[in-house]
């Protein structure tokens, strides 16, 4: 059984004043323990029930007694993979990517080039491949990439958020360390070992011609455009529409003067929803994937019921919207985006 004095005591380690990622670490490894302790004490209770219940049906207060303990085991063991986790949060708070950069079409083969320029004797470098709603290790045989990556890298690679999924080049001597999150969605997982870093898939998606539909709604001013390749749009349209600033006084003339807006924005919705509708109706066989940007709830009022058999990809894009800027708004709705651990 678990001693109640062991138990006190690793409850005072535990909330005890803690500084520093060192301490964080080691009492994180003092909690690891004293859940393995748990479990092992819960195998124990429940060898000894099942014996119980084999020896006697009758002694039931023997029975509860174990459950009863068997549970306040249990509850110890969440209580303590709670305060792990969020131990964990803490330690890795201070943790930032190196740097973070954006990758436009005509750099990207570019940078291929150079990540497969470094070579090894030895097949250590890592090249994973993880699509949309996965985690490296959801992959097949990854739990020797995961101990081969650093624990710094671990939680910075809980931090990639991409709709696209993200490209790994891990080389384990820390001359290459980044991740890249693709302009289009990766289709299949992969996970090697090799002399150089495999950059095949990659490289097929940069040199193929995806048709795209770019929205970009704000309140006020959006623009749609339909591009059939990285060379520039086809069609692209500027839509404006007088949008009235937001309120900063209150009582009943903000709320008056909301209402008034949201009037204004809903107008503006619906012209941009027209040119959405006609860019689809005009070009729907030769987009492949829609790219969205700017304010998150008006794309959505934008675009709902419109175009739900094309995929959507949400990026931010931080260009301004003008016509002359067609270019520019292209660029960076096919750009890629590169994380240094």
């Amino acid at each position: 059984m678990i001693e109640k004095e062991k138990v006190i005591d690793n409850f005072n380690v535990l909330f005890g004043k803690i500084s520093g990622k060192d301490k964080l670490e080691k009492q994180l490894d003092l909690l690891q323990s004293h859940i393995v302790e748990l479990e092992i004490d819960i195998k124990r209770l429940q060898t000894r029930l099942e014996k119980r219940d084999h020896i006697s049906k009758t002694s039931v207060s023997a029975k509860q007694e174990i459950e009863s303990k068997l549970n306040e085991a249990n509850i110890k063991i969440e209580t303590l993979m709670h305060e792990r986790n969020e131990m964990k949060k803490e330690a890795s708070g201070d943790i930032r990517f190196r740097n973070i950069d954006t990758i436009y079409p005509l750099r990207f083969l570019e940078y291929l080039c150079r990540i497969k320029s470094l070579k090894s004797p030895k097949e250590s470098l890592i090249s994973a491949y993880v699509p949309q709603g996965q985690s490296l290790s959801d992959l097949k045989n990854s739990d020797y990439v995961m101990e081969q990556i650093d624990e710094s890298s671990h939680h910075l690679l809980d931090k990639i958020d991409s709709q696209t999924g993200y490209v790994l080049f891990y080389d384990p001597f820390g001359m290459v360390r980044e991740i890249v999150a693709p302009a289009f969605p990766l289709k299949d997982s992969i996970l090697k070992f090799g002399n150089t870093f495999d950059i095949d898939k990659l490289k097929l998606m940069a040199n193929n011609d995806f048709g795209v539909c770019v929205v970009i709604v704000h309140a006020g001013e959006s623009f749609v455009g339909f591009a059939p390749d990285k060379n520039g749009f086809e069609t692209h349209q500027v839509v404006r529409s007088s949008v009235k600033a937001k309120h900063t006084k209150g009582g009943f003339s903000q709320r008056r003067f909301e209402k008034l807006r949201d009037e204004d924005i809903a107008h503006h919705i619906e012209k941009v929803r027209k040119v959405i509708k006609k860019v689809l109706d005009d070009d729907v066989n030769n987009i492949d994937y829609i790219i969205t940007g700017g304010d998150s709830q008006l794309v959505k009022h934008a675009m709902d019921g419109l175009a739900d058999d094309i995929p959507v990809i949400e990026k931010t894009m931080d260009v301004k919207i003008e016509k002359h800027n067609a270019d520019a708004i292209l660029k960076s709705a096919l750009s890629s985006r590169r994380y240094l651990l």
